[in-house]
């Protein structure tokens, strides 16, 4: 399990998506003079002196927790390779879901109406990265069932 290349891209996934759990912001608007801040687990709207004006609570923080959860399940399927493979394509799906969805939401103004500036903080990488290393885990896991699959038709 642990030789395997793909749990090695998994765990790195795992930790990316830690790190997001931290309460990092994700995305910065400005708008006249406000700054609103969005982490995974709030919006946060304070005014230029940095006074929290307004936080709403969101739950993007449970998408990334069931990542990490399949994540893991995923990992230890190792045995049944079908059903890794099944799980590591829905991981990456759940993965590009949950940056997209973030990324549209700040540039289409669903999360602040009109903002004037938008910084997209280290954490959107985060995001992206750990996309990355399921597709590489996810090959991985295809690699491992075609080199299976051709060793059971020689015999």
């Amino acid at each position: 399990m642990l030789q395997r290349i793909q749990t090695v891209y998994w765990g790195l996934t795992i930790m990316c998506l830690s790190v997001l759990l931290s309460g990092l912001d994700l995305v910065v608007f400005q708008k006249d003079q406000l700054t609103f801040k969005l982490s995974l687990y709030s919006l946060k709207q304070s005014d230029e002196m940095g006074n929290i004006i307004k936080e709403s609570t969101n739950y993007n923080f449970v998408l990334v927790v069931m990542i990490i959860v399949l994540t893991l399940f995923t990992i230890f399927q190792y045995k049944n390779l079908k059903k890794q493979l099944n799980l590591a394509k829905w991981l990456m799906f759940f993965n590009l879901f949950i940056s997209f969805m973030i990324i549209i939401f700040s540039f289409t103004g669903m999360i602040v109406s009109d903002p004037a500036i938008i910084k997209l903080n280290f954490c959107i990488a985060l995001l992206l990265i750990s996309f990355i290393f399921s597709v590489l885990a996810y090959l991985g896991v295809k690699k491992d069932k075609s080199l299976l699959d051709s060793v059971d038709r020689i015999r």
